[in-house]
């Protein structure tokens, strides 16, 4: 039987995969403690991860894990920024199984250049959705904007149709960028017949606008997000994960968290 998270605060550890080294994230260890401590109830991070870090996992065995098994470079020289659109499924659901995850994920990225790209990224996230089940594997799919052809990456309406096409495709819960318009968003998520993560995006100026972002998500109906460097990157990470648990899964209001940073 498939185990999907219905709702909840994941937080995001797989951008080393796709990016390299991230200020606030250097020590992978130290940072995956932080965080934990502050008790999420899931992490994403890639599958490797998962199998290096398992005796840590061992002591939190609530924490709902999600493997990435895609990995995207834009440039072949490491953790530059270009405009290559290398994308692949790098890890397959055999390897996922066997370092003991829930679910695994993988994105579909829009917007790209050389169509055949897109093509062969539709090819293995429907490959994935469609075998998990037999792994006992939940699948989340992130489509996203991330493409040089689309200028903005938080437009409403695309965003929709993104998210119309990944539901389409078979998963068992999807990531999406939050285009700031609650009420656009909001019909996005009533129209998915699946649970509807929210990514956080590059660190906010402030903890307060995440925590108040975090409110007006909720509001949208949303199961939950799923943030990395607003998290990571933050002074206290477990304070951080704490308060956004408080919001998420108690209905908290933003000023009723500030005792976790006094």
């Amino acid at each position: 039987m498939v185990e999907t998270l219905a709702s909840g605060v994941v937080v995001a550890l797989d951008h080393g995969l796709h990016w390299g080294e991230f200020d606030g994230f250097e020590d992978r260890e130290e940072t995956l403690k932080a965080v934990l401590d502050g008790e999420p109830d899931g992490i994403l991070a890639s599958v490797p991860f998962f199998e290096q870090y398992a005796d840590v996992f061992e002591s939190y065995p609530s924490v709902y894990q999600i493997g990435t098994v895609d990995v995207i470079h834009d440039s072949t020289i490491p953790g530059h920024q270009g405009d290559a659109e290398i994308h692949r499924q790098a890890f397959s659901l055999d390897r996922a199984a066997e370092a003991g995850v829930d679910a695994v994920k993988a994105c579909l990225i829009y917007g790209r250049s050389n169509a055949s790209v897109l093509g062969d990224n539709l090819e293995f996230v429907s490959k994935l959705t469609g075998e998990g089940r037999n792994y006992d594997l939940s699948v989340m799919v992130e489509p996203t904007l991330w493409g040089p052809q689309i200028p903005d990456d938080l437009d409403a309406e695309l965003i929709a149709n993104a998210a119309r096409i990944g539901s389409e495709l078979g998963p068992d819960m999807l990531k999406l960028y939050y285009p700031n318009d609650p009420d656009a968003f909001g019909a996005v998520v009533s129209n998915a017949p699946y649970p509807v993560f929210v990514a956080g995006g590059p660190k906010a100026d402030t903890t307060s606008a995440v925590l108040e972002m975090t409110s007006e998500i909720v509001g949208t109906g949303a199961a939950g997000i799923t943030y990395g460097r607003n998290v990571w990157q933050h002074d206290d990470p477990t304070a951080l994960v704490a308060a956004l648990s408080d919001i998420v899964n108690d209905g908290a209001l933003p000023a009723e968290t500030e005792q976790y940073f006094n």
